[in-house]
């Protein structure tokens, strides 16, 4: 059998080439295929690049996925889609090197495959080492002589056992600002959590495994990346406080109403065009925060929280409020401002605990009057 040549490879036309080139695409074939620069530049990168997006965003549009891509990777949106997907190559390998040194002993940089196989190993397991470093005693287990050389998917594998056998009574967990990106399913063993902190990462998604933190009590997730909420959710049956301030969410699973003991719910900055009607099913909550979102409106639902104190509404599109909202006996705060209201329901006036109402910026032209002489509006 004779090699095949440079000429042969440079005859062969795009059709067969693309697999080719898609299956080991290393930049050693700029040498044997002049057409290299062009395919990598205008298919083969642009393809891959959509692919690492569905590994993050997978429910979402192309232009959603690749908005939250460049956040993550603090990618220029200027810049081609060649040059994204090399840029994030290269932070991912350099990231996979530092957490596992002798990583690419016997790969030269050049070596190094633009795959998405390549790509989801390296992030997968990348994600299990940052989180193992947080875990009590994890970073000076990692620093071991006969583990810290170990290549990086080892290491990953060894996380499910070494877990079972120290983590078993921890009870919170800080993983504030750990560069975590995509969180494992390992998180799920920490059965006895009653602190989990995520806040401050670029997680796009959650695992269905969190719904095995039975003992949860707190969940920080704010400042990240997040386009949905799994439904395993409403399986956090002790949980209290809820934040997911500042993420991309468009919508909330109706199995949060599942959350029975939750008392606080901070949602500010995501991008929710409504409230599922299940949200009434949370019988203790005492503050909901919603602030700056695309609500137009508000489920009935939501005049069936007894406990609710502080409702916070303001920066959405909302144009009118159910009557519902009258049954709301201990709130004691509504905020309303920068919203579409033209009027708000006669109802609002049965509010006899309502200390605080903001309503500006609202073009309202009709209120009772037993709330402008309240408010002095």
């Amino acid at each position: 059998m004779h090699p095949i040549s440079s000429t042969s490879i440079e005859s062969l036309p795009n059709e067969l080439l693309l697999p080719i080139l898609e299956a080991c695409a290393v930049p050693s074939l700029f040498s044997v295929c002049k057409r290299w620069h062009h395919l990598l530049a205008s298919e083969v990168m642009p393809s891959l690049y959509k692919q690492i997006g569905k590994v993050h965003v997978s429910q979402e549009d192309i232009n959603k996925q690749a908005f939250i891509l460049d956040r993550m990777y603090k990618l220029e949106s200027s810049l081609s889609k060649k040059a994204k997907v090399n840029a994030i190559f290269k932070q991912i390998f350099t990231l996979a090197s530092s957490l596992s040194p002798l990583e690419f002993k016997w790969k030269t940089e050049e070596k190094k495959y633009f795959t998405l196989a390549n790509y989801s190993s390296y992030l997968l397991n990348i994600n299990r080492l940052l989180l193992w470093e947080k875990l009590p005693g994890g970073e000076e287990y990692l620093s071991r002589e006969e583990i810290k050389h170990l290549p990086l998917e080892k290491k990953g594998e060894l996380l499910r056992d070494w877990i079972e056998e120290n983590c078993k009574n921890i009870t919170a967990l800080d993983l504030s600002k750990a560069g975590v990106t995509y969180l494992p399913s390992e998180i799920g063993q920490l059965s006895q959590l009653q602190l989990l902190s995520l806040s401050q990462n670029q997680l796009t998604a959650l695992p269905a495994e969190i719904g095995q933190l039975s003992q949860l009590y707190d969940l920080f997730l704010n400042n990240n990346q997040l386009t949905s909420l799994p439904a395993e959710l409403g399986q956090l049956s002790q949980l209290k406080n809820l934040q997911l301030d500042q993420n991309q969410l468009t919508s909330l699973p109706a199995e949060l109403g599942q959350l029975s003991e939750l008392q606080w719910l901070y949602l500010n900055q995501n991008q929710l065009t409504s409230l599922p009607a299940e949200i009434g099913q949370l019988s203790q909550l005492q503050e909901l925060i919603l602030n700056q979102n695309q609500l137009t409106s508000l489920p009935g639902e939501i005049g069936q929280l007894p406990e609710l104190q502080w409702l916070y509404l303001k920066q959405n599109q909302l144009t009118a409020l159910p009557a519902e909202i009258g049954r709301l006996a201990k709130l004691q705060s509504l905020s309303l401002s920068q919203n579409q209201l033209t009027a708000l329901p006669a109802e609002i006036g049965q509010l006899s605990q309502l200390t605080s109402l903001e309503l500006a910026a609202n073009p309202l032209k009709d209120i009772a009057e037993e709330i402008r002489q309240r408010f002095q509006l």
